[in-house]
């Protein structure tokens, strides 16, 4: 089989298990892709001080990732046999990567936080103006 056949076998079943989570949006599964990660926009907040949340938030990964290295390690020294195993080398090689990912958002958000506090723009997070009609058509029931 060639490399195109695979691939566009690849995209098919890609896209109709994004179809299937997408109609069945109410499964574990579903709500665990799609949900929201991260800080969400607060209204009447900067651009430059969400910008400053995501890079916390970047941290914050980049934290958790410097601590499960730490405890690796200290579990290295103390049991040298575990290096040799294979979960072993899947963390000892992923957790940099996903260090240096954290580290380069955070850096990247601080970049853009600065930069839209000096330079600008740095606009205010409104909410939609649909979003005031459709909740006030809530309170008020139906016609």
């Amino acid at each position: 089989m060639s490399f195109e056949v695979k691939l566009v076998i690849f995209y098919v079943v890609a896209f109709a298990l994004f179809l299937v989570l997408r109609f069945r949006s109410n499964s574990a599964i579903a709500r665990a892709a799609f949900t929201w990660m991260g800080p969400r926009p607060i209204v009447s907040d900067s651009w430059a001080r969400y910008q400053l949340r995501w890079a916390l938030y970047s941290l914050g990964w980049l934290a958790q990732i410097v601590l499960i290295f730490c405890v690796l390690w200290a579990a290295s020294v103390w049991f040298p046999q575990v290096q040799n195993q294979v979960w072993w080398q899947v963390f000892w090689f992923a957790l940099p990567l996903g260090a240096g990912m954290a580290l380069l958002a955070a850096i990247g958000f601080l970049a853009k936080s600065a930069k839209a506090r000096v330079l600008g723009p740095n606009p205010l997070y409104q909410l939609p103006a649909d979003h005031d009609a459709m909740h006030s058509q809530d309170e008020q029931g139906p016609a």
